[in-house]
């Protein structure tokens, strides 16, 4: 579903690039919550379906063309859907049974929502570091060069 809505927003200039730095920073803080969670005695794998569903969920928002608008309302609607249903996989006792998972301490959600907050920074860093000057055309296609000049010098 995030897939779906997240396809309505602009893809900008080296998305190949951007796409692998944030699979491996996705991985990497999953894989640091895991081990920290096992090493701590807590519910590992609950702690992994978490953290790993909800790091994509903010790097979802953090990738909007337009943060903070309602231009997709779709991209909010499936974002906070997924949150949801991955919350009460952890919660709720007959979706443990079906996943696997186990209940978590009050603290590991917390935990769990600002390493999804790191996804959303490190993603709008990464889109405002790599994104060209307003009116800069030569990271544009032809007909997207065409209709920036025309909006710049109108």
């Amino acid at each position: 579903m995030d897939a779906t809505a997240l396809s309505r927003e602009r893809a900008g200039a080296g998305l190949w690039p951007r796409t692998l730095f944030m699979g491996a920073f996705i991985a990497t803080v999953t894989l640091a919550a895991g081990i920290w969670a096992r090493e701590t005695g807590r519910p590992w794998q609950s702690m992994i379906f978490l953290v790993l569903g909800a790091t994509q969920l903010g790097v979802a928002l953090g990738s909007r063309a337009r943060p903070g608008s309602l231009a997709n309302p779709f991209l909010l609607i499936a974002v906070g859907t997924a949150l949801s249903l991955q919350a009460a996989g952890v919660c709720s006792p007959p979706l443990q049974d079906l996943l696997g998972t186990e209940p978590l301490s009050p603290t590991d959600p917390v935990i769990a929502c600002a390493l999804s907050g790191l996804g959303h920074v490190v993603m709008r860093l990464q889109t405002s570091s790599s994104a060209p000057p307003r009116g800069d055309v030569s990271a544009c296609s032809p007909a997207c060069a065409g209709e920036v000049s025309s909006r710049h010098w109108s």
